[in-house]
């Protein structure tokens, strides 16, 4: 790096006057190697920040459902089958999908309104004005696939309201998971 410095000197009729000169320091060869270094893990960093995908910290499970075990032996083989499709794509981190199994019926949910008064997620519901009647509500039942293990984390799942945007990662229940609808 250069630096500045004032230099002074006489002139003839005796005033002293400044003179700005450009003084280049000759960096040590060791100095030269590291530049390039830190300049690349400083390009790196900031394209993984730019990269970073962003998490939906909202809880899209209002409840938990159980869904019959043709309905989890489908949605898993739809599971283990886009995982072996997109994993490349995605990595490893999150390392659990959220796949829908069913649908769930109004009458299936025990004290449903509270549920979706308190629910994070239930906009598409609201928005219908005054006609908010269980006959316009659409129930989903999703399960959590664990990828390490290529099987689903229990026999749970969480009933939604509202999904995020397929391919995006949201949470449901404890899970921190990339939502693929049905796969």
């Amino acid at each position: 790096m250069g630096r500045w410095f004032i230099r002074t000197a006489k002139h003839r009729d005796n005033y002293r006057s400044s003179i700005f000169h450009w003084q280049v320091s000759v960096p040590h060869s060791k100095d030269m190697l590291m530049r390039p270094t830190y300049l690349l893990l400083f390009a790196f960093s900031i394209l993984s920040v730019l990269h970073a995908e962003k998490v939906d910290n909202r809880n899209f499970a209002i409840d938990t459902c159980f869904p019959n075990p043709n309905a989890i032996q489908l949605a898993e083989d739809r599971a283990r089958a886009y995982w072996a499709k997109h994993a490349s794509r995605f990595g490893e981190e999150p390392r659990f999908l959220a796949v829908e199994t069913s649908k769930v019926f109004p009458s299936e949910v025990q004290e449903l309104w509270p549920k979706l008064i308190n629910s994070e997620t239930t906009a598409s519901f609201f928005s219908h004005g005054k006609r908010n009647s269980y006959s316009n509500l659409q129930l989903l039942g999703v399960m959590i696939f664990d990828t390490r293990t290529g099987r689903f984390v229990g026999n749970q799942g969480y009933i939604s309201v509202d999904t995020p945007p397929r391919g995006s990662v949201a949470r449901f229940g404890p899970y921190i998971a990339r939502y693929i609808g049905w796969g």
